[in-house]
């Protein structure tokens, strides 16, 4: 699958990062390999994204995480609408253009995973793709998100109404699946 080892990816709070790294994630999230798979079309503001910042800070359950690789921000992982009640939460996530399609998307999962369902305790994750990235789909698929559903033409980009494909994972069947991926990325220890 890749070549990419779970100690070249990183995660670290959001809320913990310099103004540096905060207007590197905006700048992130509008370039065009990442907004075109984003519900919005429209580029992010410095103020709708501090307005976003300041949100997050009232949000106490909600992780949101830069994606380190090698030490650079290259991406952004967040889950969110955690309920320790229902132990479920929602999770998402962004890379930059440069490292899209190098392997670092599967250790991103990999790590997340483990982070909800061995750290966390969660039980169900659920996240939600564009039907128009049938890659990042594919890949959730075989980490062993099932589909759950389609809400067809639920967003519209560009003028056009695209479906949204809701997938989800209990985790017994991370359990099941962790084994495969932690020998393809030689990880033994959980997080």
């Amino acid at each position: 699958m890749n070549k990419v080892s779970v100690e070249r990816v990183e995660f670290a709070p959001l809320l913990d990062q310099s103004p540096e790294v905060i207007e590197r994630i905006r700048n992130l999230r509008n370039s065009v390999e990442v907004s075109k798979y984003m519900y919005g079309d429209h580029q992010i503001s410095t103020f709708e994204h501090a307005a976003w910042i300041e949100s997050l800070r009232k949000k106490p359950c909600d992780r949101v995480m830069v994606v380190l690789y090698e030490k650079r921000v290259e991406g952004l992982v967040s889950l969110h609408a955690v309920s320790q009640e229902q132990k479920r939460a929602e999770w998402a996530f962004y890379l930059s253009e440069e490292i899209q399609g190098k392997g670092v998307g599967g250790v991103v999962e990999f790590k997340l995973l483990d982070l909800a369902f061995e750290q966390m305790g969660l039980e169900k994750l659920n996240c939600e793709v564009l039907e128009t990235n049938p890659k990042v789909i594919e890949m959730h698929q075989k980490f062993g998100f099932k589909v759950e559903g389609l809400r067809r033409a639920n967003v519209v980009k560009e003028g056009e109404r695209l479906g949204v494909v809701l997938l989800g994972m209990l985790r017994t069947e991370w359990q099941e699946k962790r084994p495969h991926f932690s020998r393809l990325f030689r990880q033994d220890k959980k997080y």
